[in-house]
């Protein structure tokens, strides 16, 4: 089946078998709401230059560039004193941006589950702008099996984030830093979601800290998400808000209520120790757990994903690790592409989220999740995302991208084992 622009979303068969696991099946729904805006990629920006340098944060919140980490172009130009044109021009110059993506914790992460798990009905909802960047980013979208028809269109501009890549960064490893302006998802409000968003067998909240008000919500849209039955999710990203207005003190999902209400929590370093007020990605897991959480995956950039289940949805097990593929960051393949991390954070989420919903499909709604063999196929999916500029990866056919993703995986399996 070919995907064509312009083609909207088109249907997939329910087969007997699913890719990742061996037994019959049935469908599994997932609806998903949270960031979705375009990317601006900016490859090969050199962070020891003196005009990135003197750009850099000085104290936390206090609008500066972050390695790493995000901040909102108005703060930005606060800090710079200069518009967001021209500090951009500062840094890269003339050139135009290498990439313009779809790009957003929620609906990038939400593309990929519906790209790799076949036996999943996956369907966003959210708003762009009226402006070319929505109609851009819908376009995009419509060349998936993502269903956004729930995408409605809204007078003003659709959010965008400038993405400032230095591959070479960390010794090699790369690093990002992100420049963001709310535009129309400064206003989306629990109620634009509609009655249907939580009635769904998952329900996944996905970069919520830059869509404010529904960040506000999000203990009342995971309470209606439990009560309709749902497994919930939360990706989480860097909260530019609360760090600029309480640098000291932790940041909350909306509150501290959110954390029993959440089935699997999903969050990068930097982000896992300002929610929980812990100094390491272990301790930081079993904070969560400890506070409710079913299940908390943590990951850090090339070094090992921390993990730990302790109840509800997901089969106990205490907090682990697991390393990462960089052997895979080594091949040819990753080099000729620019060695850009860009979104494997949000294909490592919907990877995950695809290996959730590919057991629940396949043993039925009473399954305990087996959390590693998810995070097995979250690890292949953030591999295979360094192939690639940006982090929406368009098929030409339906399966490419899951017979990529599970090729890697195995390779995975073989250097790491299939359990750890």
């Amino acid at each position: 089946m070919i995907y064509g622009m312009g083609a909207g979303p088109q249907p997939r068969p329910v087969s007997l078998r699913c890719r990742f696991c061996y037994d019959a099946r049935m469908a599994i729904t997932i609806h998903g709401a949270g960031c979705a805006l375009m990317d601006y990629l900016y490859s090969n920006v050199d962070f020891t230059h003196d005009v990135v340098q003197g750009l850099l944060r000085r104290k936390p919140g206090d609008g500066g560039l972050t390695i790493g980490g995000l901040v909102f172009a108005e703060a930005l130009e606060r800090f710079a004193g200069r518009k967001i044109d021209a500090i951009l021009e500062s840094i890269v110059g003339s050139r135009e941006a290498n990439r313009e993506n779809v790009g957003g914790p929620a609906i990038v992460s939400l593309i990929h589950t519906a790209q790799i798990c076949e036996e999943a009905d996956v369907r966003f909802f959210g708003a762009v702008g009226d402006d070319e960047a929505g109609r851009s980013l819908r376009a995009i979208a419509e060349r998936t099996p993502l269903d956004v028809s729930r995408l409605a269109v809204r007078p003003g501009a659709t959010a965008a984030t400038y993405v400032l890549s230095d591959p070479d960064y960390a010794d090699g490893h790369g690093e990002r830093m992100f420049v963001n302006q709310l535009g129309v998802a400064a206003d989306l409000s629990p109620e634009d979601l509609g009655p249907d968003f939580p009635r769904a067998d998952i329900v996944q909240l996905g970069g919520t800290a830059l869509v404010p008000r529904l960040h506000e919500a999000i203990p009342r849209l995971l309470r209606e998400a439990r009560a309709a039955g749902a497994l919930t999710v939360v990706n989480t990203v860097y909260d530019f808000r609360a760090e600029s207005s309480r640098p000291e003190e932790r940041w909350t999902l909306g509150s501290d209520e959110a954390y029993p209400l959440v089935d699997l929590l999903i969050a990068d370093a930097e982000e896992a120790l300002r929610l929980s007020g812990c100094d390491d990605a272990a301790p930081a897991v079993s904070w969560f757990l400890g506070r409710g959480t079913g299940a908390a995956v943590v990951t850090n950039g090339p070094g090992p994903v921390a993990f730990g289940a302790g109840s509800g949805r997901f089969a106990e097990c205490g907090v682990g690790s697991r390393p990462v593929f960089t052997e895979f960051a080594k091949r040819e393949e990753v080099r000729s592409a620019g060695g850009d991390t860009t979104g494997c954070g949000d294909n490592f989420a919907g990877g995950l989220v695809a290996g959730v919903a590919s057991q629940l499909a396949s043993r039925g709604p009473g399954v305990r999740v087996d959390l590693d063999a998810a995070l097995r196929l979250a690890i292949a999916s953030g591999a295979f995302c360094l192939t690639h500029l940006g982090g929406t990866w368009l098929e030409e056919a339906a399966g490419e991208k899951a017979a990529r993703v599970a090729s890697i995986r195995g390779e995975y399996e073989r250097i790491h084992g299939g359990r750890r």
